[in-house]
């Protein structure tokens, strides 16, 4: 499809209602005051452009920056994630076509649709490049600053060279050819369950079979290889220098990612189809049908159990933020797991699981999306990556600003 194509469909969708919020809907949404009962405020909300008469979102994602929104007809919509203000919106691929989520760097935003790699500019929304895998791709890719990691269908994990990748794009020899950029590839017996994890120079990933491997990022040497007796099909989690690990037999694993040593295992009871969240020194695990569990990170220890919480969603420093099994929000205590309230939030299924910040960001099926946060946190916590956080200036107080005046004059 071309550039050409791509923007006359935008122009249709948005022609033929992408804007439109029903009434329903509106209706749906979270009252002021209500929030406000619970210490809360809507900071802004906003509309992903998509054709309401068939398109539902597919993903929802967010980084430090942004919150973006893709729909089934492969649209994506990217909004500012303090602001609210929408950035810019994109045909990714054919139209119709199923994609992966979005992942991104500082820099670039990657999507996975079919067999190509997209990666857009995250401030306007300009294609840098597209790639084109050797097999499909069975999770979204993951991009460090010098190289890009595609897990495929058949078990093999490519990593390709950014700066080479960016090259041929200028020399318009993508997605042809590819290959050109490809450093290596690594072959496992199974489909690669979720994304690899970058972390320093070892690159991690998970076989369905039951394997967790580490490389090293240069030249694929093995590292280590994590054996577990049962299959893994949720999504790893990872924090600072831990990685967790899910298998089918109703165990968390925490290993240490740059040797694979195991720290600690938790038995749940029952299987974790949800990806592990690990926020500042907790761990958050929803077994089915046993409620959430707080763990603590550095020894697996249960910190507390909450029947009621079917999701995670955010967390701040006194609270976290969760789903309950009629579409609630619910807002628990971040030390003991106690109910401090429930919002009504039924027309928002779609729900980001931010452990990179503690803002909460919701989305109705039809794209309408909503940007909640604590009252008095203007500025938002950068749990993952402190130092994204933008320089703040310092403001005096009244007592240093009486210090810095000049004295009065002698009479």
């Amino acid at each position: 499809m071309t550039k050409l194509t791509r923007q006359v469909l935008l122009v249709a969708v948005l022609l033929l209602g992408g804007n439109s919020l029903n009434a329903q809907t509106l209706e749906g949404m979270p009252k002021e005051t209500e929030l406000n009962r619970y210490g809360l405020t809507l900071s802004w909300w906003g509309q992903a452009i998509n054709d309401a008469r068939r398109d539902t979102i597919l993903h929802i994602n967010s980084d430090e920056q942004n919150v973006y929104l893709q729909s089934t007809s492969g649209i994506l919509t990217t909004f500012n994630g303090e602001t609210g203000r929408r950035l810019w919106s994109t045909l990714v691929g054919v139209a119709d076509q199923r994609a992966f989520a979005a992942e991104s760097n500082e820099r670039e935003l990657l999507v996975a649709s079919g067999m190509n790699v997209h990666s857009y500019d995250k401030l306007n929304g300009e294609l840098l490049w597209e790639l084109k895998a050797p097999q499909f791709p069975s999770a979204s890719p993951t991009v460090s600053d010098t190289q890009v990691f595609i897990g495929t269908v058949e078990g093999s994990v490519y990593a390709f060279n950014l700066r080479k990748v960016r090259e041929l794009h200028q020399e318009n020899m993508l997605p042809r050819w590819s290959l050109m950029s490809r450093e290596w590839r690594f072959k496992t017996p199974k489909r690669i369950i979720s994304p690899p994890i970058h972390s320093g120079n070892t690159v991690l990933f998970a076989s369905e079979r039951g394997t967790v491997y580490g490389l090293s990022d240069l030249n694929k040497e093995l590292k280590f290889q994590f054996e577990t007796d049962a299959r893994i099909t949720t999504p790893l989690g990872s924090i600072d220098e831990y990685v967790l690990v899910a298998d089918e037999n109703s165990r968390l694993f925490c290993l240490n990612q740059s040797n694979g040593r195991t720290r600690w295992t938790f038995s749940s009871g029952s299987v974790m189809n949800q990806r592990p969240t690990a926020v500042g020194n907790h761990v958050y695990i929803i077994p089915n049908r046993k409620g959430m569990f707080a763990l603590y990170l550095e020894s697996g220890r249960v910190l507390w159990n909450q029947p009621q919480a079917t999701q995670f969603i955010s967390a701040s420093d006194t609270r976290v933020y969760a789903s309950d099994f009629n579409g609630n929000l619910l807002i628990l205590n971040r030390e003991d797991g106690t109910v401090i309230g429930k919002v009504a939030m039924r027309d928002f299924p779609n729900r980001i699981v931010n452990e990179r910040t503690d803002r909460i960001v919701v989305s109705s099926k039809g794209g309408l999306v909503l940007g909640i946060r604590e009252v008095q946190a203007e500025f938002p916590i950068f749990h993952a990556h402190p130092e994204r956080r933008p320089i703040l200036p310092e403001m005096a107080s009244d007592e240093e600003q009486s210090t810095d005046q000049p004295p009065e004059p002698a009479n």
